[in-house]
């Protein structure tokens, strides 16, 4: 039963993302979580300059956290080998166990370094960050922190390594982490 209820959330993930055009497809996998995403370019939409995503993230303990996140990128003025996002992100917590809903409005960014060379190589992270006023049901906050190692192998493809922490504050109960793995994965691009 547990693996159809994995099966049909990643359907409703693959359908919804679907009738959008993707520019970025990315697949993480650790020794007990399992995290998609879909990353579309605003001009897919309309005007250009900012990028939706849309994810879920599953975990052996038949946890689901789903998102979708609107950030704008840039680079600071002159020829540095940095890279900037800024943005939000929704989350929606269902943890099996505590048995919790937790939907959240979380603010955060990103900040990458491009090692120039011969095969690009970045190292880089992100943070989002959802207080308690915009965490709401049965959550205190939410936290999701993701540091990566990347290597662009092909043109459209990225390989990576890196460390997720997604750690949820529960209303009368200790803080719960729904995921803090090591992960690898790839980034594909079309």
């Amino acid at each position: 039963m547990k693996i159809l209820k994995r099966l049909g959330m990643l359907g409703l993930f693959c359908t919804i993302s679907s009738g959008a055009a993707a520019n970025q497809f990315d697949l993480a996998l650790s020794k007990d979580t399992a995290a998609a995403e879909i990353i579309m370019d605003s001009s897919t939409v309309g005007s250009g300059g900012a990028a939706f995503s849309i994810g879920a993230l599953f975990n052996d303990v038949d946890d689901v956290l789903g998102s979708l996140g609107l950030v704008v990128k840039g680079m600071p003025a002159g020829e540095q080998p940095y890279s900037f996002t800024l943005g939000g992100k929704l989350y929606f917590a269902h943890l099996d166990k505590p048995d919790e809903e937790v939907p959240a409005l979380a603010l955060g960014g990103g900040i990458s370094y491009i090692i120039p060379a011969n095969m690009p190589i970045s190292i880089g992270g992100d943070l989002f960050y959802a207080p308690g006023i915009t965490t709401f049901n049965d959550g205190d906050d939410l936290l999701d922190l993701k540091f990566r190692f990347e290597v662009d192998v092909l043109p459209s493809a990225t390989a990576f390594i890196g460390y997720r922490n997604v750690v949820l504050g529960l209303d009368q109960r200790p803080d719960y982490d729904v995921d803090e793995n090591v992960h690898v994965g790839i980034r594909i691009e079309f």
